[in-house]
């Protein structure tokens, strides 16, 4: 390891030590004032498995004992973290610390003491809502809305807002209730099990700037952004983004339109990152990572996509209090990528490497990254930007009857198309493995994916051939 690696390394486990030496006297003060995730991540990331009942106990004793008689607003913090707190425990997340036998040996807590832990959160839960009930209505209500506008955003077929509300139910309990159902039965969730056993490397991203927590629930590590992205995201949530948004406009009244949609993407990732961040600290800023878009209309430059990376990559460090960014950089496939990768690899930044297609650029950025000091970058396959232009190609040949010799008529083109991203992920796998990279450094991602239900994609494994077929790459991103 190069001496940028080891210090890079050593400021990940100086803040992830800090992050350890919380007091538990500090949790109860942090979820009346409102800072219940910072409680739940002290919690679930950085308290040890024989730690945690006792921890646990006693805080929900504390709160507990105050929340009949607390402001309405406490009440409404206290209901809200515990909610959080239920739904981290039922889903992937405890996977990270709790329950990492790799991480604790025997002292890993198991399915039953997990379940058990679950069960004490519900009965206080339970208990606060009957005592709170209008506070318990207000909270139901908005996580059927949070829930609808997360239904909307990924394109569901039928009423979005009567799913929502089936998910939710009439009561807290019963929405983790049915959250934990919903968690059992996704096949991302199965991914990620299977790699918490140690049965693929897959990681599983969301090919998106919202709803990031969902993501994370199944076993997510990854996000992607850019600028249609963060777009999305504020019209996901514009309850949330709009006064944030309005305090930028306000606190930078002679800032053009450029630079006031740097400063609204740099919250979203910041609000990404921060999420991501005891991921990222756990596993020594192997998992855990946000990627950030450099300014597109530069795509040709690398020096100016350097200089913009070297800008973000210094301010995001100072809203980190000086800790290492968990935030790699989008560059293109091209000479000017290649360059700028160089670059910026070389410092110690991690890349993502976009607008990539075949294995002509794979490779050589592949090695560009190898040779870097960065702890990890990624090679991005754009398996349906591929998939569809070669669709479009051999469809047109078989209506033309240029394929017909070779027994190709025009759904064996369109199937055969599909497997075009796949066959290039499959190929550059075994290359890199050949070759002696470290996947856990290069890391190649999925992205890009493509559902196929219509005609002449019958006789595909799947309707999802990049997430099924791609197995074992290292990163698979899902929108």
């Amino acid at each position: 390891m190069s001496q940028t690696s080891l210090t890079l390394s050593q400021r990940i486990v100086d803040e992830l030590e800090a992050r350890y030496s919380y007091s538990p006297d500090e949790l109860k003060g942090w979820v009346e004032s409102g800072r219940g995730q910072e409680a739940l991540e002290a919690l679930v990331f950085f308290t040890s498995p024989q730690e945690f009942p006792g921890v646990l106990e006693r805080l929900l004793g504390e709160l507990d004992r105050d929340f009949s008689g607390a402001e309405p607003g406490v009440q409404r913090s206290s209901l809200q973290f515990l909610v959080d707190l239920a739904l981290a425990i039922r889903s992937f997340l405890p996977m990270w610390n709790l329950a990492d036998a790799s991480r604790h040996g025997q002292a890993a807590l198991d399915d039953s003491q997990i379940q058990g832990e679950l069960d004490r959160v519900l009965d206080t839960l339970g208990r606060w809502e009957s005592e709170a009930p209008q506070i318990a209505r207000e909270a139901v209500a908005e996580r059927r809305k949070e829930a609808e506008a997360r239904l909307k955003a990924e394109g569901v077929a039928g009423n979005a807002g009567a799913m929502a509300g089936e998910l939710v139910g009439y009561s807290l309990r019963e929405y983790v209730g049915h959250m934990g159902e919903a968690f059992d039965e996704s096949n991302l969730a199965r991914l990620s099990r299977m790699r918490a056993a140690g049965e693929t490397i897959t990681e599983l991203g969301n090919d998106y700037a919202a709803f990031l927590l969902y993501c994370m629930y199944l076993g997510g590590s990854f996000v992607t952004t850019n600028p249609p992205l963060i777009d999305i995201a504020w019209a996901a949530d514009p309850d949330h983004w709009t006064p944030i948004v309005d305090d930028i406009i306000a606190g930078n009244p002679d800032a053009d339109e450029a630079a006031l949609a740097r400063l609204a993407t740099m919250e979203v990732v910041l609000s990404n990152m921060r999420l991501l961040r005891p991921i990222f600290l756990l596993t020594g800023g192997k998992k855990g990572y946000v990627s950030l878009q450099v300014n597109p209309k530069k795509h040709g430059d690398s020096q100016a996509m350097v200089a913009d990376a070297l800008a973000i990559h210094q301010e995001l460090t100072g809203r980190l209090d000086g800790g290492v960014p968990n935030v790699v950089f989008k560059l293109p496939g091209t000479l000017a990528g290649l360059v700028a990768c160089r670059e910026l690899t070389g410092r110690g930044i991690g890349v993502n490497i976009t607008v990539n297609f075949g294995i002509f650029q794979q490779v050589r950025f592949a090695q560009a990254i190898a040779e870097g000091e960065a702890l990890v970058s990624y090679l991005t396959e754009m398996n349906g930007r591929l998939a569809y232009p070669v669709r479009d190609e051999m469809v047109s040949k078989a209506e033309s009857g240029e394929l017909k010799e070779h027994g190709i008529d025009i759904d064996r083109a369109r199937e055969a198309a599909a497997w075009s991203g796949v066959a290039v992920v499959k190929r550059l796998h075994g290359l890199l493995c050949e070759k002696g990279y470290d996947l856990g450094r290069v890391r190649p991602l999925v992205a890009s994916l493509r559902v196929y239900r219509e005609q002449g994609y019958r006789e595909l494994p799947s309707a999802f051939p990049d997430i099924t077929e791609d197995a074992g790459v290292s990163v698979v991103t899902v929108f």
